[in-house]
């Protein structure tokens, strides 16, 4: 599942640290190496379990910054320039896909 890299150990020079996932089986790790400062550790992704890892040589603040704001970062963004930006309060959902689209309609009233 870790090949090629392995989880991060202490007898180990290298390895994944996982730092973060998401709904749709992505993994977020950082490519953690003793002999480099953690600030330039790439952040190493893999979309759903099994597939190919993809590097990254940027920080976890830039690529966090680019899979919400660059909807150019394929398949990782999650940015839309046709669709409204919306908020929902903790605890309340979407029921339908209709609601979806009410809440996201670019021509919406405020």
């Amino acid at each position: 599942m870790y090949t090629p890299y392995g989880i991060y150990g202490s007898d180990k020079g290298s390895g994944l640290i996982q730092w973060g996932a998401d709904q749709v089986e992505g993994r977020y790790y950082w490519l953690a190496d003793r002999s480099v400062e953690p600030e330039r550790w790439p952040v190493a992704v893999q979309k759903g379990g099994g597939d190919s890892w993809h590097l990254f040589d940027m920080s976890t603040t830039e690529f966090i910054y680019r899979m919400i704001a660059d909807p150019e970062f394929e398949p990782f963004t999650v940015a839309d320039r046709s669709r409204r930006a919306f908020y929902l309060p903790h605890g309340q959902t979407i029921s339908s896909a209709a609601e979806w689209d009410a809440l996201t309609n670019p021509d919406r009233d405020s």
